[in-house]
């Protein structure tokens, strides 16, 4: 699910099919997933726990839901509306499977390590691919894993690498320490690499906010960060000409094409918004109504016409689908989860707040980079894939609130 499969086709850009394509197939991680919740279940691994962690969550989720569901029944396209509902409902099992999951203390030790292994993979997918492309061009897509677009790549290295820092400043042996720190290092690297100007600032706020969210364990960050700061320079050093080119772009925003292309969208989803203000034109329907209602439909590309076209904002995403109703019960959720995050990371002992610095900053790049991009539109594959992804870091997130906060360490 992290890794973005096995790769189709070799990493290199003259291609040939690899010897094992059954490995790269997209509905992969799907199968394996469900066989492993049936595993767990059978094993008695994911036993109902009082976890007070999820109970939060319950009633924003519920509110969701709702929103969601009657957006769906008032949508002018009922059939796509119903395989969008349907598909988040799929969501929330696996959100609550993998709650249950991570109730299991021997889960719960197992993920930090596969995760890391994950995102490991990916950046090495990533690297090679921008390697033989060239480090001084720019990436727009990477077809050696599922993952192909930058822009996704930025989401889930962005959501990852919060956690990983925040893991190598936590755990005790120093062996996995210096672990999660060169998967953090490696994937600051990849993601880098991508030339994102969105990815690379929230790359630079959350590790920031990390360190700021860790500052009683100040020894073991600063030997993180000195390793960082002489992999930047090397790094930067390579590739000074993209590296000129994204800051000069970051600087004077009028010079990234990007910009001009969002604002026209966003103009044109405001349109879309008035006419449906209160329950939106229905859930999933953006790809669709896009092009019907918008005054320059000419523009879009006819390519992502009920594939997923979007509004390249999550919140006038919302908006234009699910209405007021959606956005505001969307906001509350994700408003619970940072305020259960930051009560548990106050409440908890220094040696435990790293644990749950990571996914409150893991969080926090969600929502930043939502302001850019639509990555969680469930009813298509790619966006249903980030989704199961959000809905294992809540689910890690939340299992970190129960950790943190339990009577012996308080």
């Amino acid at each position: 699910m992290i890794s973005g499969d096995g790769p189709l086709l070799t990493a290199g850009l003259s291609r040939w099919p690899t010897p094992l394509p059954f490995v790269a197939s997209p509905p992969l991680y799907l199968a394996l997933l469900f066989l492993a919740f049936l595993c767990f279940a059978a094993a008695s691994a994911s036993k109902s726990k009082s976890v007070p962690g999820p109970r939060a969550v319950f009633i924003p989720l519920a509110f969701l839901l709702g929103a969601f569901l009657l957006s769906t029944v008032s949508s002018d396209i009922p059939k796509l509306s119903a395989r969008s509902f349907l598909a988040v409902l799929c969501i929330v099992a696996a959100g609550w499977s993998f709650v249950q999951l991570m109730g299991g203390e021997g889960f719960r030790g197992a993920v930090g390590p596969v995760v890391a292994i994950a995102v490991l993979l990916l950046d090495a997918l990533v690297i090679s691919w921008r390697y033989r492309q060239g480090l001084n061009t720019e990436a727009y897509q990477l077809n050696n894993n599922a993952w192909v677009g930058k822009l996704q790549l930025t989401w889930v290295f962005n959501l990852f690498a919060p956690l990983l820092l925040g893991w190598a400043i936590a755990v005790p042996r120093r062996g996995l320490a210096a672990f999660y720190a060169t998967a953090w290092l490696v994937t600051g690297a990849a993601m880098y690499l991508l030339y994102s100007r969105m990815g690379v600032i929230v790359f630079g706020m959350t590790t920031v906010g990390v360190l700021m969210s860790t500052l009683s364990q100040w020894r073991r960050a600063l030997g993180i960060v000195i390793v960082a700061a002489v992999v930047a320079i090397t790094v930067v050093g390579r590739t000074t000409e993209m590296a000129q080119y994204v800051v000069s772009t970051i600087a004077d925003p009028s010079r990234n094409l990007g910009v001009g292309m969002r604002l026209a969208i966003w103009t044109e989803t405001m349109h879309l918004i008035r006419a449906r203000p209160i329950t939106g034109h229905g859930l999933g329907t953006y790809d669709v109504v896009a092009y019907a209602l918008a005054e320059n439909a000419a523009d879009h590309e006819d390519l992502y016409r009920g594939a997923g076209w979007h509004a390249h904002n999550v919140y006038l995403h919302l908006l234009a689908e699910t209405g007021i109703l959606g956005l505001a019960a969307w906001l509350y959720l994700w408003s619970v989860i940072l305020l259960q995050l930051f009560s548990s990371w106050r409440r908890a002992t220094p040696r435990d707040r790293p644990t749950l610095a990571g996914p409150f900053w893991a969080t926090a790049a969600f929502l930043m980079l939502s302001t850019t991009e639509v990555m969680i539109a469930a009813r298509v594959h790619a966006s249903f894939r980030m989704n199961l992804t959000l809905a294992f870091l809540i689910a890690l997130a939340l299992s970190e609130c129960r950790r943190a906060t339990r009577p012996q360490n308080t």
